[in-house]
């Protein structure tokens, strides 16, 4: 991937539930600049699909399997998802 700020990188995302079904699908795809952070890639998300923005607030980002941190890179190999809040008993 290269680094280059300007450079656009187009990630796709797995979305589930009440968000794939404001989005009309499983899967977003982001432009995104390098490096592509998760902190970047939530604001590519809010920016790409403004209805997701009241759920992206108590959103966090998977990076293979796993919660990222703000700070942490993605790289074209990984899976990513959106996961939204979850409720049950």
């Amino acid at each position: 991937m290269k680094t280059d700020p300007t450079w656009e990188n187009r990630i796709r995302v797995r979305v589930f539930g009440p968000q794939a079904a404001i989005v009309g699908g499983s899967d977003l795809e982001v432009e995104v600049a390098s490096p592509v952070t998760v902190s970047r890639l939530m604001r590519g998300i809010q920016t790409s699909y403004p209805a997701l923005a009241d759920s992206i607030k108590v959103s966090r980002i998977a990076v293979n399997h796993e919660f990222a941190a703000a700070e942490d890179v993605i790289t074209d190999e990984d899976e990513v998802a959106l996961i939204g809040m979850i409720s049950g008993g």
